[in-house]
């Protein structure tokens, strides 16, 4: 065993330092593969790290002193992810932990140290750190946390006795690379984070240190301008005091991003084809229903603004995300300003539905009603997708009346939208984004969507809204209307069996009921879906919400689930075969997984404490309950290495019969009489059966779970020192 020379530790501590960015002498690094990574400070920024319920108020008052403000907050849920091996890890794995930063306004390194020295005496905080600014204009944090791989498990004592020299408690180690350990500063620790994984580095001892950093802007888009979408992303922008108040783009990407079998047709002003953050998703040639002609032509701004909400390219570095980032755009182009008769605005529909659109997005509307029109729409919504249909969308109008704009009150199987405000209103007051209007409401109207500020792609050069080719400040239900178009196309990527009524009809039931201070929804006849009102409708389109519950809608063959489930949205999931599940169930969510034959819960599902999840072997059915709640942060029992024991085996238990409708025989085939007991756990580890201890050889042992709930159940048999597991479906 290597001996720690702990004289060259702390001679490491006394040593003077000079700071500067990429330089060797620099005291601000961390060991990446053996090498100096070098950082430089952010004087902008202080990072905090507080332990014990967290209180706005007491924050403020507490950490924002002078030359400073309170910047941003997030809690720390690294305690409840590791695995703990000691008691006193154990007995703090509830403790509320945040990471927050304060912004400061200091001009010199010595004054910017001597603020982090002032915050580490405050009460509540375990530890103050640096920032650090990044290449880019970006910045990164630094939590009072760290990680450290052993070189063998044996280890683990040397890694305690590290720990205990520098007063930092390890809190456990990593659920799927047992060799990873978090560690963590406080008051009482001589170090922060990344003094700490480097002294622990340079002992030689580990194979790998490093401090945990808290990254910014950690997002799904490199799009330049995805901070400004607050309708994808409400972090506050424009001054807004509603931060989430957004159609949870972010968190439907983690199931979908769109497809590139799924097409919206941008019927509109016809949309720039080649502009760099449309081209890739441009399908086709489209079609000028102006002059019947393909291919489409730009007549003007509007279209590639539409576009763009829809469908701009994700993660180009270009530019802005759409909605529904990989499904495909089509360009079919009217006249607005001076519009065309209405038979070129039927034939604008019929084209794009024969063409392959499934979603078309209507930005415009007139006053004046249309028999050609409404026949061009129903043959739309009637033949479109092979008989499925075409969903449609229109906007409501920006009219401030209850007068909402032709055709979108044609057809009831229209969605009809309405445009929001970052501070979730219908009409907003200046005094919310500086902008004073009003969306057109009333008894036609379907779901809202963000309509306010809305940053898309613009024509290129000097020909659009501005010279950037990107257009900050799009308004009005125009824009809200490609946003419900893009999550319908969400919608059929994850279920493209979907009729255009399903689709319809999801969107309205997964919409967000924003602001109820101000709005009352209330059952509504007519308005079948969910509580209504007629200035918000069903209320914001949650893009989330719905892609969930298109995957519940129609049965699958088989199912393999990977998303994590947040808070407060529902999982349900159906197959007639198996259900394969690898995600998480976070506090506050629900899940509900029925399979024909089997769900099997792999390494890494978790329901954690606080949240609800059932799995059933009901095969497909419409009707889930989630009244189980997971109490009780467990790794799940069905993670064990189980071998599944059958009839006909040459072994010494046979469980049958599996699947059971509630009696379950157990029979030994022991050459000697054995010690034996059996127990049988539901997949949250509860014991709901155990038998006293038997003498058995060949006997059999009959167990009666007739008043138990259908699912999964894990079989433990101990004979002796040997432990025989099966899973079991009890199906009734």
């Amino acid at each position: 065993m290597k001996i720690l020379n702990t004289r060259f530790i702390w001679l490491i501590l006394l040593l003077p330092f000079v700071s500067g960015y990429g330089q060797s002498n620099s005291k601000y690094f961390y060991y990446y593969q053996g090498n100096k990574i070098f950082l430089e400070p952010d004087k902008q920024t202080v990072a905090i790290s507080w332990e014990g319920d967290t209180d706005i108020n007491l924050l403020s008052s507490s950490l924002v002193v002078s030359k400073s403000k309170f910047s941003r907050i997030a809690e720390d849920h690294t305690r409840n992810t590791v695995i703990t091996i000691d008691q006193k890890a154990s007995s703090r794995k509830n403790l509320k932990t945040y990471y927050l930063e304060i912004g400061t306004d200091l001009s010199t390194l010595s004054d910017y140290e001597r603020m982090i020295e002032s915050y580490k005496t405050k009460p509540n905080v375990a530890m103050a750190s640096p920032c650090f600014a990044m290449a880019g204009g970006k910045k990164m944090g630094l939590s009072n946390n760290l990680y450290v791989k052993l070189k063998t498990p044996s280890d683990v004592n040397l890694l305690y006795e590290q720990a205990d020299k520098l007063k930092l408690e390890v809190l456990g180690h990593n659920e799927f690379m047992p060799l990873w350990f978090t560690l963590s500063s406080d008051k009482n620790s001589k170090v922060n984070s990344l003094q700490a994984a480097n002294l622990l580095y340079e002992t030689g001892l580990f194979e790998s240190t490093e401090p945990a950093f808290i990254y910014h802007d950690l997002m799904l888009s490199s799009d330049p301008y995805f901070n400004n979408q607050w309708g994808l992303k409400n972090t506050g922008q424009y001054g807004s005091t509603y931060a989430g108040i957004d159609i949870k783009a972010e968190q439907a990407w983690g199931i979908t991003t769109g497809a590139t079998s799924i097409k919206v047709a941008v019927y509109d002003h016809g949309f720039e084809m080649n502009h760099p953050d449309l081209q890739a998703n441009t399908f086709g040639t489209g079609y000028n229903a102006a002059n019947g002609t393909t291919p489409a032509q730009v007549l003007g701004d509007h279209g590639t603004a539409c576009a763009g909400i829809v469908g701009a390219v994700q993660n180009n570095n270009l530019g802005v995300s759409g909605v529904a980032p990989t499904s495909k755009l089509i360009s079919v182009s009217i006249n607005l300003l001076l519009s065309d008769p209405p038979q070129n605005l039927a034939n604008g529909f019929n084209w794009a539905w024969q063409n392959g659109a499934d979603v078309i997005s209507n930005s415009w509307g007139g006053y004046a009603q249309s028999s050609i029109i409404d026949d061009a729409i129903t043959n739309t919504l009637t033949n479109g997708r092979g008989g499925k249909g075409t969903v449609i969308v229109f906007a409501a109008g920006n009219e401030n009346n209850t007068a909402i704009r032709y055709p979108g009150i044609s057809n009831p199987s229209l969605l009809v939208v309405g445009a929001l405000s970052p501070c979730g209103q219908r009409k907003s007051p200046s005094s919310c984004d500086g902008e004073a209007w009003g969306s057109c409401f009333g008894t036609q109207l379907d779901v809202m969507a963000p309509g306010v500020k809305i940053p898309t792609t613009d024509r290129q050069g000097t020909n659009g809204f501005d010279a950037t080719d990107y257009f900050q400040t799009f308004n009005g239900t125009s824009s809200a209307c490609p946003h419900v178009a893009g999550v319908a196309a969400l919608v059929l990527s994850a279920n493209p069996n979907l009729t255009v009524q399903q689709v319809t009809d999801i969107i309205e039931k997964s919409a967000q009921k924003v602001r109820t201070d101000l709005y009352s929804y209330t059952t509504t006849s007519g308005r079948p879906n969910g509580t209504w009102h007629n200035e918000m409708g069903y209320g914001l389109v949650d893009a989330y919400a719905a892609v969930l519950l298109a995957n519940s809608t129609t049965c699958q063959a088989s199912q393999s689930i990977t998303p994590n489930v947040v808070a407060p949205y529902t999982d349900n999931r159906q197959a007639s075969a198996t259900i394969t599940a690898t995600n998480i169930i976070n506090a506050g969510a629900s899940a509900n997984y029925h399979a024909g034959s089997s769900v099997t819960l792999s390494p890494g599902f978790r329901a954690i404490a606080g949240s609800k999840f059932r799995a059933n072997v009901l095969g497909c059915t419409d009707t889930y309950s989630s009244s189980r709640i997971a109490t009780g942060n467990v790794t799940q029992v069905s993670y064990e290495e189980i071998k599944n024991i059958t009839a006909g085996e040459d072994i010494d238990v046979i469980v049958s019969p599996n699947p059971t409708s509630g009696i379950l025989n157990i029979q030994t085939f022991f050459t000697e009489k054995r010690k034996v007991s059996i127990l049988i756990y539901d997949t949250f580890g509860n014991r709901v059966y155990e038998s006293s201890v038997k003498e058995m050889a060949t006997e059999g042992h009959e167990v009666n779970l007739t008043g138990k709930a259908s699912g999964l159940y894990i079989v433990h048999l101990k004979a002796n020192n040997t432990v025989y597991k099966t899973k079991i479906i009890l199906n009734k």
